[in-house]
């Protein structure tokens, strides 16, 4: 060994080690549970920008929605998907829009647009000219829905299917609200009596789930003549009821004179 490596050995024996690398230890940080709510809302609802909303005597705004067609191709080009104002979409004469929350969505699948559905015919029968259901969801989606509701119940739809995909229309209406997490803004939970354009009936139901006012049953009993009886008593003869006025009066004065024991 040569003599440099011979000092060189005890100055290394006398120095300090290195210290070991020091290596970072990684952490899992687990976010907060999220606050759950009605529907899965996680998080508290935001303002809506719109006008307020609609009472009876005003007028149809005249806001454009997509026509969901009976039947759509899903390569169907932009170009021909038809978008007209509601009022024309409705089309005249005593009409209901009802507004949904979303396609899809537990009380409207369940209750709302099968009730709606399978009371057509009684609609009509009442003179109820044109039942249209609009939503915020694209037109795609909507006729999926309504496929899926078709195949459920056996029968075609005879609704109108609308979408109001940027929630103009039911801005307009005053008739919007944010549902919360990962729904965001939706159409409230309506039912209009439009007759001629103007809105003649208000029903509205809060929240995703409740469905009371504006249930196919409640609409129908509101757009529902109530029975005419004016006329009754002019179809009775007069000497008829001449003589039932006479009988009464004799049977009254028998039984002062003559009281039962």
């Amino acid at each position: 060994m040569s003599a440099a490596a011979l000092i060189a050995l005890p100055l290394a024996l006398l120095l300090p080690s290195p210290a070991p690398a020091q290596f970072a230890v990684a952490r899992t940080v687990r976010a907060a549970p999220p606050r759950l709510g009605l529907f899965g809302r996680f998080r508290q609802k935001r303002a809506v920008e719109a006008a307020p909303q609609i009472e009876v005597g005003a007028e149809i705004p005249n806001v454009d929605v997509e026509i969901v067609p009976r039947t759509m191709l899903d390569d169907e080009p932009e170009e021909d998907v038809e978008v007209r104002p509601i009022g024309d979409a409705l089309g005249p004469g005593k009409t209901i829009l009802v507004g949904m929350p979303g396609a899809f969505t537990p009380t409207c699948t369940d209750a709302h647009l099968p009730g709606y559905m399978n009371r057509a015919a009684q609609f009509a029968q009442v003179g109820v000219s044109n039942i249209g259901v609009v939503t915020t969801n694209d037109r795609f989606v909507n006729e999926a829905w309504t496929k899926a509701l078709e195949a459920c119940t056996g029968k075609p739809s005879t609704l109108d299917m609308y979408s109001d995909g940027d929630g103009d229309l039911v801005k307009a209406l005053g008739l919007v609200d944010d549902m919360g997490f990962g729904l965001r803004l939706r159409s409230k939970r309506f039912a209009l009596v439009v007759e001629d354009g103007v809105v003649a009936h208000v029903a509205t139901d809060p929240g995703m789930d409740e469905m009371r006012e504006t249930s196919a049953e409640k609409i129908l009993r509101v757009v529902t003549p109530a029975p005419d009886y004016s006329g009754i008593e002019s179809e009775v003869d007069p000497a008829v009821l001449a003589v039932a006025g006479a009988l009464a009066a004799a049977a009254l004065a028998y039984f002062a004179q003559n009281p039962p024991a």
